[in-house]
């Protein structure tokens, strides 16, 4: 068996994805047979590295049950008040509006039940909400202060904690953000919101580490001492790691599809190595002696930057490679990075699902593997017809083929986890990297000379000054230019596994790890791409399934619908009952359709004109998201929308019909008559009720009507009882008291609720009187606020729903 470490780390991933997916015990049986009887199924396979390749997949299972338990070790405590003492982890973070603090609890107390206590340790993140916000006042009223706190932790500070313990939320909607697995991997286990005036500090203890913690935010000090904001915010980033950043900084190099500077990565480790070897060089230190200095070295860079998985990679990458050299041992940069990639997996399981690992490690496996094949492809070609001298290729196009195959690498993970592409990085890689790899190198001299002598910073900040202000000015032309010729930009969800393979397979192939001038080996190439590139353009022909989902777009309405026939329409959009930074188009609606591969909607339904159903519309059609039709109500109030030249717009009313190529039908019930605009209080009233049917399915969308429209309706719901039986109701006005009366659900009389419904509202929504309603009436109850999204597939005939959350 060729690189056992290689096996090693597929076997501990695979693992820890079993235990992570729940698969059953005779699945994960299945795979430890599998890999016992490999000698029989590879040639020059040991004993002892199957022995080593099973014992690696038998503790993936044991890390994956310690990092992600059947049962949580805090779920007792969620949702109650509890008082707690930890210590705290690092500096807080103040952000806008709040005050975050990570830190490990030792003792956990529930607050009315001294019984129920917890003597373990766990990693807690607890949030002071220290302003009375718009932008959190709807979830957190009762938890904010008009006085800012006071604060002056550090790390090691052993604090005395009260407040509400809540767990963090999962994946919540379809290519959404799954903020708890995000918190696994740092390992916090748990949420404590907290009043300013229930923390108290009551020791401190001396750890290595927090001294450690303690050098790097005086040297941050000092940079926003000696730099503008954006320089300052910079050289935190590509030094530090930092993510509390100027958001407008980060979208930028985001946009020109660089992030990666910004997060520390193995970019950064050899910038720092290049440092320390040339100090070494300098110093004539022999190299059979430089891993002394560079291992104490390098691990305190990886504990400056908080021992972030990339850096440890590519820290471990560069020690075997000088330790290496050292005994005279062959370079082997695949089992280097099993390595590595193994060592993180026993130290955070959960770091497996996270983008940063990925990234680092996908981006270094396509370095690996095609770097040197297409290069000397690339010089054999210009070399073709020349006797002497050979042309080696130069340092633009070393560039522009490093980009490529870091981008081949990760171009799954990107499009996966961040659902967006753009071509404009490799112009981005050529000209930013290079000027940030200066910027770190001078910005590390820097912050090394003013923790010496601080009186030089405004002589030596001036040059260091200038190279920040030129990168920003560099990334915001790159940005400029993409702007302007947007086609480079690709929108889409993850790959599928025929893309994936077609994809590689092609890369292989120019890469000339196939050798073509054999009839077979050209014969199999081509027969597999044909069969690949036949599955990618015959998957959107496959019959597919009617899915709707209702979004969880917090105390709103957002429902995806997409037929069999490849049509996709949207009823409402969501929004925010109070202004906040973020858009609900760019927090959840983008999201959904970029991981759905939606590239357009065949039609936008707006219920009714309240902004917790039409922001996300209007953000949609206003940035010029391709919509082929807008329907709205008769009695829509929405000028906005109602005059903008963009889409379309059609007025329904009761009797309307709106019929897919694919046999999917949408009745309107409500409003009735004609053109009338009617104001912001009857708006409520006003909204489209309709139902979405398909042969034997059918579900009823009531928007937020009340009681009195109800009343209205009953009559010809009882008429229709006979032709059309609702299995699904999306309950009006989010489950308020003035809606969802007996007799309205009576006549519906469908076997599921699903009710859209911020957490924590001030509303109160649902209301107890409509949950007795529900559950008296046997008619199961699903909430987005519980649940997250909640997705509804049927073929017609049968019905099969799942929700996002548990």
């Amino acid at each position: 068996m060729k690189r056992p470490l290689l096996w090693g780390f597929f076997t501990l991933s695979l693992g820890i994805i079993g235990v992570f997916d729940h698969w059953p015990v005779w699945l994960l049986l299945g795979a430890a047979v599998l890999l016992a009887i490999m000698p029989f199924l590879l040639k020059d396979t040991k004993i002892s590295q199957v022995a080593f390749v099973l014992g690696l997949f038998g503790f993936g299972v044991v890390l994956g049950s310690g990092a992600f338990p059947e049962t949580d070790i805090l779920g007792s405590f969620y949702e109650r008040e509890v008082s707690l003492i930890g210590v705290v982890n690092d500096y807080p973070i103040r952000t806008e509006n709040r005050l975050t603090i990570n830190l490990t609890a030792r003792e956990i107390v529930d607050a009315d039940d001294e019984n129920n206590r917890f003597d373990k340790t766990a990693g807690i993140r607890a949030t002071v909400y220290y302003q009375s916000d718009e932008d959190t006042a709807e979830e957190h009223v009762s938890l904010t202060t008009n006085e800012e706190p006071q604060f002056d932790l550090a790390p090691g500070d052993l604090v005395l904690m009260k407040g509400k313990l809540s767990q963090p939320s999962g994946q919540r909607n379809p290519g959404g953000f799954d903020y708890g697995l995000y918190l696994k991997a740092l390992s916090i286990e748990g949420l404590l919101t907290v009043k300013p005036e229930n923390i108290r500090q009551i020791g401190h203890q001396v750890r290595l580490y927090d001294r450690i913690l303690g050098i790097k935010h005086h040297l941050e000090h000092q940079a926003e001492l000696n730099f503008s904001n954006d320089v300052a915010d910079l050289l935190k980033g590509v030094v530090f790691g930092e993510k509390n950043i100027n958001e407008e900084l980060g979208q930028s190099f985001q946009d020109a599809g660089v992030t990666h500077v910004l997060s520390v990565s193995g970019l950064h480790v050899g910038y720092v190595f290049l440092m320390l070897s040339s100090l070494l060089f300098i110093l004539k230190i022999k190299k059979q002696y430089w891993i002394l200095f560079l291992v104490p070295a390098l691990l305190f860079y990886v504990a400056l930057t908080g021992f972030a998985a990339p850096v440890i990679r590519a820290a471990i990458m560069l020690l075997c490679l000088t330790g290496g050299q050292r005994l005279h041992r062959e370079r082997d940069a695949l089992n280097q990075l099993c390595l590595a990639g193994i060592i993180i997996l026993f130290i955070w399981p959960a770091q497996l699902f996270q983008a940063g690992f990925q990234l680092s490690m996908g981006a270094m496996l396509g370095i690996i593997l095609f770097y040197l094949p297409l290069l000397y492809a690339y010089e054999k070609h210009r070399n073709k017809k020349r006797v002497n001298p050979k042309i080696k290729a130069g340092p633009v196009i070393q560039g522009l083929v490093l980009t490529f195959c870091a981008t081949v690498g990760t171009l799954p993970i990107v499009l996966y986890h961040f659902k967006s592409f753009t071509l404009m990085s490799f112009l981005s890689n050529l000209l930013v990297v290079p000027l940030v790899g200066a910027f770190l190198l001078v910005g590390m001299v820097f912050l090394a000379i003013v923790a010496i002598v601080p009186g030089l910073a405004p002589i030596i900040s001036v040059p260091i000054e200038f190279l920040g202000e030129s990168i920003v000015v560099v990334l915001k032309g790159i940005n400029d230019l993409g702007n302007a010729v947007n086609f480079v930009r690709i929108s889409r969800g993850g790959l599928s596994l025929a893309e994936m393979a077609l994809a590689l397979l092609l890369v292989f192939l120019f890469s000339g790890y196939f050798y073509l001038r054999q009839p077979y080996v050209r014969n199999t190439v081509l027969s597999f791409a044909l069969v690949l590139v036949l599955i990618v353009a015959a998957a959107p022909l496959l019959p597919r399934n009617l899915v709707v989902t209702v979004l969880d777009v917090g105390q709103g309405d957002s429902i995806l619908i997409e037929t069999p026939g490849g049509q996709n329409y949207l009823v409402d959009g969501g929004g925010y009952l109070f202004e906040r930074s973020n858009r609900v188009a760019d927090r959840v609606l983008y999201p959904v359709l970029y991981a759905k591969n939606i590239r357009g909607l065949d039609a936008i339904f707006l219920t009714h004109n309240h902004v917790d159903h039409s922001q996300g519309v209007e953000e949609l059609i206003f940035d010029g998201y391709p919509v082929e039709n807008l329907f709205m109500s008769v009695q829509t109030n929405n000028d906005e929308l109602l005059n903008q030249q963009l889409v379309p717009v059609s007025l329904l009313k009761k009797g309307s019909v709106v019929k897919g190529r694919d046999g999917v039908t949408i009745t309107v019930y409500n409003p009735d008559g004609s053109i009338r605009p009617v104001a912001d209080e009857e708006q409520n009233n006003a909204s489209l009720v309709m139902a979405l049917s398909y042969q034997n399915f059918n579900l009823l969308l009531c928007g937020d009507v009340e009681t009195e429209v109800e009343k209205q309706l009953i009559a010809e719901l009882q008429a229709e009882s006979d032709e059309r039986d609702f299995q699904v109701i999306k309950i009006p006005h989010h489950g308020s008291k003035t809606s969802s009366s007996l007799a309205f659900l009576q006549v519906v009389e469908p076997e599921t609720a699903v009710i859209s419904v911020g957490a924590n509202n001030s509303f109160n929504h649902p209301s107890d009187e409509v949950m007795n309603r529900l559950e008296e009436e046997a008619i199961a109850a699903l909430r987005t606020d519980q649940k997250g999204a909640v997705e509804i597939t049927s073929n017609g005939e049968f019905i099969r729903i799942k929700s996002y959350i548990n």
